[in-house]
């Protein structure tokens, strides 16, 4: 019985320890501010910029973001860029897959694909949304403490790690968004491969 109880009284311990190191974490500052992101991108040119409304942002809880649409020709792209200094309830990142459906637009297809690039390569989340005869097509990842990730699971699963051991949960979502008509596929590809470079001048590894 005093066995059991010793036993049960170091593992409650541990718990309790556990969850001091998960809670205790630092924020991680963003290395640059994305207010001096790159205006030109593989060729691409930035035409606008937007913010969001601000009880949207105080809702979402993101400590920076860049919306900003990229041209080149007639093919557009709308990349979104959010960075959380810290991820806690309420303030985390979130899918796009939960937030994008809607006003009409249908997810239609939804697969993981692997994209070669400069850094090696990386699992990119393509999703492609419907609304009556057109469509869009969305590359989105999360991107943060060194990490390129697509599946939601294993970001999470990360996050509870870095917790941990780094006490550390700063971390980014990257979408980007096109018409999907012809040339879109290899356009977004070719502006990923772009991309990832500059955001690591921007996003904490």
């Amino acid at each position: 019985m005093i066995k059991r109880s010793l036993f049960l009284a170091v593992v409650f311990l541990a718990f309790m320890g556990l969850l001091r190191e998960v809670s205790t974490q630092r924020p991680v500052p963003i290395k640059r501010s994305l207010k001096e992101f790159p205006t030109r991108i593989d060729g691409f040119s930035l035409t606008r910029t937007d913010r969001m409304d601000p009880k949207v942002e105080k809702i979402l809880g993101v400590d920076e973001y860049l919306m900003g649409r990229y041209c080149r020709g007639q093919q557009c792209i709308d990349l979104y860029v959010g960075f959380f200094e810290e991820q806690q309830e309420g303030a985390m990142i979130h899918s796009p897959k939960h937030c994008m459906p809607g006003g009409g637009w249908l997810p239609v297809e939804d697969r993981i694909i692997s994209l070669k690039t400069p850094r090696g390569e990386i699992p990119v989340n393509r999703f492609v949304l419907q609304k009556g005869e057109q469509k869009l097509l969305v590359y989105y990842w999360y991107q943060g403490r060194g990490r390129v990730v697509a599946s939601e699971f294993k970001d999470r699963l990360y996050l509870l790690w870095d917790r941990i051991l780094r006490r550390r949960s700063d971390g980014a979502l990257v979408r980007l968004i096109t018409p999907y008509q012809e040339g879109a596929e290899a356009a977004l590809a070719d502006f990923t491969k772009a991309l990832l470079p500059a955001l690591e001048q921007y996003l904490p590894s």
